[in-house]
């Protein structure tokens, strides 16, 4: 799915970057336009690599972090509560704490995987790879520097993971309800991705700033 989207991925990474300084980059198709005609086919997808390997951990921990904060938050709330369910404030809540870990733990990756993003062909290129990088960091600006940008990330993380997971869940038991199926599980696979679609639209909304 990174792959997917990889051209568009590098596109608003390379707008938020532009600022004032090219017009380039300014709208969907005249930007992909400019990067085609510049850098070639291999230019959509510059980054993409690094992105895929981060997206491996960062996912993998973001869900075991999901479904392990989300059955805790469960039994506490049965504690008081025998019949207590899933609602949005306790998935809502799981998935900020789940977005705040794997962003944590996989931000290096994201930090090197931006900077090989941002460079642009025919101009000074810093870096090679994402081990040439990620040693240039450290070299010339210390560890801590591969956690640059960290706090903004992770405060972006909350609404966005944390309303991902809620809208979603909440979508599913709500059209699950609606066609008469015992749970979300049962939904078939295009409302199912209907569910995603809208959730994740509305978590990158309420986290793009």
């Amino acid at each position: 799915s990174r792959t997917a989207v990889a051209p568009l991925e590098r596109l608003k990474i390379l707008q938020q970057v532009a600022g004032s300084t090219t017009t380039a980059y300014n709208g969907v198709l005249t930007g992909l336009t400019h990067i085609m005609r510049t850098e070639g086919m291999v230019g959509m997808f510059k980054g993409n690599g690094a992105n895929c390997i981060r997206i491996v951990p960062n996912s993998a921990s973001k869900f075991l972090a999901y479904e392990t904060l989300e059955s805790w938050l469960l039994s506490r709330a049965r504690e008081s509560d025998p019949d207590a369910q899933l609602g949005p404030l306790t998935r809502l809540t799981a998935g900020a704490g789940a977005g705040i870990f794997a962003m944590s733990a996989t931000y290096p990756l994201d930090m090197v995987r931006g900077r090989l993003t941002t460079q642009v062909d025919g101009k000074y290129k810093q870096y090679t790879s994402m081990t040439h990088a990620a040693r240039v960091i450290v070299k010339e600006e210390g560890v801590l520097a591969l956690y640059k940008g960290w706090l903004p990330s992770v405060i972006g993380v909350i609404p966005y993971v944390g309303l991902n997971f809620a809208v979603y869940g909440t979508l599913k038991d709500v059209v699950a309800e609606w066609q008469g199926l015992k749970s979300g599980k049962d939904l078939s696979v295009p409302l199912g991705l209907a569910c995603g679609g809208v959730a994740g639209a509305l978590g990158q909304t309420g986290g793009d700033p």
